[in-house]
């Protein structure tokens, strides 16, 4: 066995490289912020690598993980450095262009720009919002205005801003419409090649199932419906609208028959369909997933033309390592971990499982259970950093779906070429239209059910090590019993230190994360004891995207000042503890309470301030320090800023109250667009503060 483990170690090194880069890119982003459970987790990792390349004596193979590590390290900081732009202060002269993604909301429209230009310097992509539903842009727009630009953030409240990344946009700006020249157009040669299959998707198959046969082939869906989009997403098979290797499987599939029957030989066969994943691929936009499977199905032909042995985590390895060298903080992006862990989930648990269901059921549904199984399990972890639901009936869904888009899917590829030549084919889009609005209605059928669970967030380290553990003891480990035992002890008493490391060591102190976004703010106040009480917050994701960068987990009680959430809301964050005051109305669950009276929740005393039975404010204190934070609805008069400056307050928060700073001088104050401190000012207006002695102090969360 000695000899097969050296063979193993030593042949699929990719995968092993690629490994150390994504794990020291990830921890990186939060051991310098000094975040001692992953410095915890990482000296751990390292320590068991060492102890297990010292016991097989690979020492060459810890030394170019070692090395892939320390440079993993580096790469992060490339990837935040290449994003980095400058500041701009006041009104700047733009001129971009408009590109194919163009989305619509109920009040606004939201447009990415490229080919950016800022008083002639040229620049980042950028995000352009106007509030008006009734824009008409043409892509390739070339567009002139003046706005003051703002400065988006790689990381707010705790998370990795990966649209921003995704998207290269380094910049968002808001401008009426009205104030916008077109001085010409410049559509490229992929924009125009879609937007023709696009019109001849929507002609043949009309707008909802054209936007869903659109999203399938290219991945884009900016114009899918939101109905569309939630039941396949509840039902388990949103992967279908994302370009995957199960899209290019069924594309090598389709080439492969095509030439057989043209009889050409293998070189040919090969070279066909490189071409034809080249020039998809950048169709899609080179996606992280279509990059992914494009390079795993083209090693695979190349490992079959060449007679070689083909080795799936060696490819998948490469495959990765491509992805993270050109695009170091895709490694953060939960789409590009999601589609690397699906395939890596097949790869590992399906052998397994495939063979327990064919003792039951037959070969084709062992398998489709077994693959769904194996991916649900890989993605749950990052299914569940969205606080997402888990529709127990998705196995079914795939088992009924999959038939269905495998020859769909294909039939749909090339009726759009055909349709796109002869336009009097275009019946053969309607059938596959047809084919599509029977996977909506099988998907919003299933979405329905009960048996849905809803999903909160999973410890990041520890579901690595886990996987670790899954990994060594899977077949694709060729190493004895007597080492995978020895690597399984040791990831396990990993596993135990770093549950007693987040369990005792707090990540932050005591705290105030005061964050806005849409018109809702939201005020998360952890004491020296972390215990956390929150203050409005408009909905349960909001809040727990707040709470989560404070580590906010103790919560003691939820108090109203502008907003109220409903009963099950609450018992979904498990607070129980909830206040208001009588200018809301609050459901069940609630407690009123009286103006101006002190009441106790935990570590913390608070009182709703008022001036004449008219709410002014919420007074909260805690570790010796007193916050007021403002009633939005409050009309500012000089009566009322002299009432809130004879308080003492060490903080105010006074919303988009940014004209009533005149009243105040010593005092902290924080405003939406405004700070007595310095701060960096996020693009979701999120403002982090940090307790430090008697001071506040800027606190920004990544």
């Amino acid at each position: 066995m000695e000899r097969k483990e050296r063979k193993y170690i030593n042949s699929r090194p990719l995968f092993y490289c690629f490994l150390a880069l994504l794990v020291s890119i990830i921890a990186t982003r939060f051991i310098f912020n000094l975040n001692i459970q992953y410095l915890v987790m990482m000296g751990m990792i390292i320590a068991v690598l060492l102890f297990y390349f010292c016991f097989t004596k690979h020492f060459m193979m810890l030394l170019c993980m070692l090395a892939v590590m320390l440079f993993g390290v580096c790469w992060f900081f490339v990837g935040v450095a290449t994003f980095n732009s400058d500041d701009y202060v006041g009104e700047q002269v733009v001129q971009a262009r408009v590109t194919e993604d163009i989305s619509y909301y109920d009040y606004s429209t939201r447009v990415l720009l490229d080919d950016v230009s800022i008083n002639g310097k040229t620049e980042k992509n950028m995000y352009l919002t106007i509030y008006d539903t009734d824009v008409v842009f043409n892509v390739g727009d070339i567009i002139v205005f003046s706005s003051e630009i703002e400065k988006n953030q790689l990381f707010s409240l705790g998370n990795f801003n990966s649209g921003y990344y995704r998207d290269n946009a380094a910049y968002s700006t808001t401008v009426n419409f009205e104030n916008i020249a077109i001085i010409g157009n410049d559509i490229k040669l992929d924009e125009s090649f879609r937007l023709k299959v696009k019109d001849t998707l929507y002609k043949a198959m009309g707008e909802e199932n054209g936007a869903t046969a659109y999203a399938v082939l290219f991945g884009s869906k900016t114009e899918l419906d939101s109905d569309i989009y939630d039941a396949y997403q509840t039902a388990g098979i949103v992967h279908l609208l994302t370009v995957s290797g199960l899209h290019v499987g069924f594309l090598i599939t389709l080439l492969g028959f095509i030439l057989k029957l043209c009889k050409v030989n293998r070189v040919t066969n090969f070279i066909v369909c490189f071409l034809v994943l080249m020039v998809y691929a950048y169709l899609c936009g080179f996606a992280p997933s279509i990059v992914r499977a494009g390079v795993m199905g083209l090693v695979h032909l190349g490992a079959k033309l060449s007679g070689k042995c083909y080795d799936n985590l060696n490819t998948f390895g490469l495959a990765g390592l491509i992805i993270l060298l050109c695009s170091p903080l895709s490694a953060l992006d939960n789409g590009f971990l999601m589609s690397f862990f699906c395939v890596l989930g097949i790869f590992v648990l399906y052998p397994g499982l495939s063979k327990i269901f064919k003792k039951v059921f037959s070969k084709f549904a062992a398998d489709s259970f077994a693959i769904s199984i194996a991916t649900q399990v890989a993605i749950l972890p990052f299914l569940a950093s969205f606080y997402s639901e888990l529709n127990f009936l998705t196995f079914f869904v795939n088992l009924i779906v999959m038939p269905i888009f495998s020859v769909l899917y294909p039939v749909l590829f090339l009726s759009a070429i055909i349709c796109l030549i002869f336009h009097f084919m275009s019946f053969l889009l309607m059938l596959c239209g047809y084919g599509f609005s029977g996977i909506y209605y099988i998907a919003d059928f299933f979405s329905q059910t009960s048996l849905k669970v809803n999903l909160e967030p999973f410890n990041v380290a520890i579901f690595m090590v886990v996987c670790l553990i899954v990994f060594v003891v899977s077949n694709f480990f060729m190493g004895s019993w007597k080492v995978k035992t020895t690597l399984v002890s040791g990831f396990l008493g990993l596993i135990t230190v770093l549950s007693l490391v987040f369990v005792y060591v707090p990540m932050s102190g005591a705290s105030v994360l005061y964050s806005f976004k849409y018109q809702n703010d939201l005020v998360a106040i952890t004491n020296s004891q972390n215990q956390t009480l929150v203050v409005d917050g408009y909905d349960y994701d909001f809040i727990k995207n707040g709470l989560n960068s404070v580590n906010g987990k103790n919560l003691v009680g939820r108090l109203s000042l502008n907003t109220v959430l409903s009963t099950a809301e609450n018992e979904r964050l498990g607070l129980t503890t909830n206040f208001y005051h009588e200018k809301l109305n609050a459901t069940e669950g609630y407690t009123l309470a009286e103006y101006n009276k002190v009441y106790s929740v935990a570590g913390f005393k608070f009182k709703y301030l008022a001036i004449d039975d008219r709410a002014v404010g919420l007074q909260v204190t805690f570790d010796g320090k007193d916050i007021f934070i403002i009633y939005d609805s409050v009309t500012f008069t000089d009566a009322v800023a002299s009432f809130v400056a004879d308080q003492n307050f060490d903080m105010l928060l006074l919303g988009n109250k940014s004209s009533n700073l005149e009243y105040f001088n010593d005092e902290l104050v924080v405003t939406y667009g405004y700070s007595g401190a310095d701060y960096s000012y996020m693009e979701n207006g999120s403002l982090n503060f940090l307790l430090d002695e008697d001071n506040f102090i800027n606190r920004s969360v990544d």
